[in-house]
């Protein structure tokens, strides 16, 4: 094969791989919540982020603080604040909870 074929080959080759890199969307890091969010949940906190219990949060999120979602507005008690666990609610890992917009009610 003469060495302008093989030039024209290699050529070919390269802008392939560019058009298929131009074609890929840029890597994202989104955290889980936005993610979450991207994938339809309305609160940025859906359903396969609150758990039933803390031990499935925590298996969750090892290491983060387990919060108290209850209520209709985008708030959450800390372990130890009145009404923690208590009533209709779940819990969350605070990270994607603060992440989804969520703040802390004060004790």
């Amino acid at each position: 094969m003469p060495k302008t074929a093989f030039f024209a080959l290699g050529l070919a080759a390269a802008l392939f791989a560019g058009a298929i890199a131009a074609a890929a969307p840029p890597s994202q890091t989104l955290s889980p919540s936005a993610q979450n969010q991207r994938e339809g949940a309305t609160t940025g906190l859906g359903t396969s982020h609150r758990f039933a219990t803390t031990a499935a949060a925590a298996d969750h999120c090892p290491g983060d603080v387990i919060v108290w979602l209850s209520g209709p507005n985008l708030t959450y008690r800390l372990p130890g604040v009145p009404g923690y666990g208590s009533g209709v609610g779940q819990y969350a890992c605070k990270a994607e909870a603060d992440d989804a917009g969520f703040t802390a009610v004060s004790p």
